[in-house]
């Protein structure tokens, strides 16, 4: 029994190294550098260089790396034929990277399972541009094909659901590693950088016989984004801001079966710095706290910058369209945000509620803004030379105050990113003109009773030096 064991064991590891070695062989006659820089060029009709492919007889186990790959703009039929045995000139690259390394599992398929192990793109760079009227250097890839007459008179495709892929798919990990990307807008003549780019999916398990356990994939993204050069339009001035990313997708809708993933991430921001953010801009431009504490808040118009993982991060659910954000924080150096709400991706618009605390060394400048409103108000209600503005002023600092002695607002943010409506929500403030009256109005009260009692007594002290007189 043992010996029978041993012999069909020994049969099918035979069969697999016979596998192992045929697959490897076919890799090795038919992957090569030139055929996949012909295959590439036919398929995106740019201009592709390869410095070396990787295989070798164990190229099925080990998988294959492509090397040193460079591949050029657009370019026609004519051209490409001019450019063979030629470099993609370096003013040209659309897409530059180390390597490409493919490990895919070959025995599994054997069992209707598809299993990659790792499909990662190293070190790339990619040069994203779009031109005055609007066009990307990379629409000819995904603009649809002309449609024949019998196509266009078929039945419209079909969303992809889970019943389309014939295979259970598990993937190890795929994605980019320390990519840069280089975004040039000949619009507005704006320039942006994503920088040290890692955006991978990984521990990714389909089974579409068994969806409800296996429709998941993890999520993990660190990258810098940042302006190069002045902004000319947008909701902001300039940034430079990292992102740490990490989370969970699921691919397909459990009851409907239709790809339509739904995503939970929790985001950070390691380190950044931002100016001129529009939303800032309307907190310090809001119409009833200029009234009452002037331009106190126009720093928040400057930059503003943090640096620590745990200083800027939030909460992020996504589905169709529609983003939640929960747990929001942003501590800058003088002032701290908490924020939660939604966001559309389809019409651009937020509902977002915002919390502004400042640090105790702004009470000073909010003092002294609300004074500067006051002593316009006492001048022109012409109570001035009666009521010390300092006096008001701390009553009128009381509502902005919370427990902490630290100042402290609500705000209400809706509309689009570029040009939002802030209400201010917390506190309510009234009319400084109204405190003015009240407090110079209880001034004058105890000023003319002061006056009343001052008279009485210089007049009972005349009238008994008189006394005798009016005796007599």
């Amino acid at each position: 029994m043992v010996k029978k064991i041993i012999k069909i064991l020994g049969g099918l590891l035979a069969v697999v190294i016979l596998i192992v070695i045929a697959a490897s062989v076919a890799i090795i006659f038919f992957v090569n550098k030139g055929l996949v820089e012909d295959q590439m060029k036919k398929a995106l009709n740019r201009h592709v260089q390869i410095q070396d492919i990787s295989v070798s007889i164990f190229s099925i186990i080990s998988g294959i790396e492509v090397k040193k790959v460079t591949i050029s703009n657009f370019k026609t039929e004519k051209q490409l034929e001019a450019l063979k045995g030629k470099p993609v000139a370096a003013n040209d690259v659309f897409v530059r990277m180390e390597s490409l390394r493919l490990k895919l599992k070959f025995l599994p398929l054997l069992k209707k399972r598809f299993e990659l192990r790792e499909l990662v793109l190293y070190t790339p760079m990619i040069n994203v541009a779009k031109n005055k009227k609007g066009y990307f250097n990379f629409d000819d890839l995904t603009r649809p094909k002309k449609k024949t007459a019998e196509e266009q008179a078929e039945e419209p495709a079909k969303s992809l659901t889970a019943d389309d892929i014939p295979v259970a798919v598990s993937v190890g990990e795929v994605g980019i590693k320390n990519g840069t990307i280089n975004y040039y807008d000949g619009k507005f003549d704006q320039r942006f950088q994503v920088y040290k780019l890692t955006a991978v999916v990984y521990s990714i398990a389909i089974d579409p016989k068994n969806l409800e356990n296996k429709d998941n994939a993890k999520v993990k993204i660190f990258m810098g984004v940042r302006t190069v050069g002045p902004i000319k339009t947008g909701s902001v001035e300039s940034f430079d801001i990292t992102f740490d990313i990490t989370g969970n997708v699921k691919p397909f809708d459990i009851k409907t079966r239709k790809l339509d993933p739904e995503v939970s991430v929790h985001a950070g921001s390691p380190e950044g710095m931002i100016t001129g953010l529009q939303i800032f801009n309307s907190i310090a431009a809001n119409n009833i706290l200029s009234k009452y504490i002037g331009d106190a808040l126009s720093f928040l118009k400057g930059k503003q910058s943090w640096k620590g993982s745990k200083l800027a991060y939030v909460d992020l659910w996504y589905k169709a369209g529609r983003a939640t954000l929960s747990n929001g924080n942003l501590k800058l150096q003088e002032c701290r945000l908490l924020f939660d709400g939604v966001y559309s991706t389809i019409s651009r618009d937020m509902d977002v509620n915002l919390e502004l605390e400042l640090l105790k060394s702004r009470n000073n400048a909010i003092k002294v803004g609300i004074r500067r409103q006051i002593e316009s108000g006492l001048k022109r209600l012409g109570a001035k030379k009666y009521v010390d503005a300092d006096k008001i002023a701390e009553t009128a600092m009381k509502p902005l105050l919370n427990k902490n002695g630290m100042i402290y607002m609500k705000f209400k943010v809706a509309g689009p990113t570029s040009k939002p409506d802030v209400q201010l929500t917390f506190p309510q403030l009234g009319s400084l003109d109204d405190i003015i009256k009240q407090v110079a109005g209880d001034v004058l009260i105890e000023g003319g009773k002061e006056a009343i009692k001052k008279g009485v007594e210089e007049g009972g002290k005349e009238l008994i030096k008189r006394l005798p007189k009016l005796l007599k």
